[in-house]
């Protein structure tokens, strides 16, 4: 399996070929080095996160969205000249074939795992044992992001995510 993932410390986009035997990696950029848990994956099929170890996981289509929009658009733009022609088998082929092109695209492409906390990406057989992960979903995507904007926020000033935060009604002593 491919680990694709972003640096935590300088947020470069790092790739780890064979995630299974890899124990650890270092950022290609900066060098930081982190540990891959090793339970993330056993008996070759994704069991959590190998960056956070968390097990809320989604899957979708491993293709680019801008590419799968442009198809759609070319195909819609092309048809839509041949309407203004007159020319409605045309455009009808043309759209058939925009869709049929969608759906050979839809089956033959693979599918990703992706972790909705550190949005890693694993990649290859084994990433979806059992066909159990599911498509986003909303509701668990917005959790995830509401903490990375919590924890930047406690980054940006100076504290960890487990300190307590002194209530505004507390005073805190000045030296």
């Amino acid at each position: 399996m491919e680990l694709t993932f972003s640096c935590h410390r300088c947020q470069v986009v790092n790739h780890v070929p064979r995630a299974e035997q890899a124990r650890s990696f270092a950022c290609k950029s900066c060098g930081a080095e982190r540990d891959l848990h090793p339970e993330a994956i056993a008996s070759g099929e994704l069991r959590c996160c190998p960056i956070c170890a968390t097990t809320d996981l989604y899957i979708q289509k491993d293709f680019p969205q801008g590419l799968g929009l442009f198809i759609v658009i070319v195909g819609f733009a092309i048809s839509t000249v041949f309407w203004y022609l007159e020319r409605p088998i045309y455009t009808y082929l043309i759209l058939l074939g925009s869709a049929l092109l969608d759906l050979v695209l839809y089956y033959r492409v693979p599918d990703v795992a992706i972790c909705y906390r550190c949005l890693s990406q694993v990649r290859g057989e084994g990433s979806n044992p059992g066909m159990h992960l599911r498509p986003f979903d909303l509701a668990i995507g917005e959790r995830y992001r509401q903490e990375r904007i919590r924890a930047e926020e406690l980054r940006l000033a100076g504290r960890s995510v487990g300190e307590r935060i002194p209530s505004p009604d507390q005073a805190v002593p000045h030296g």
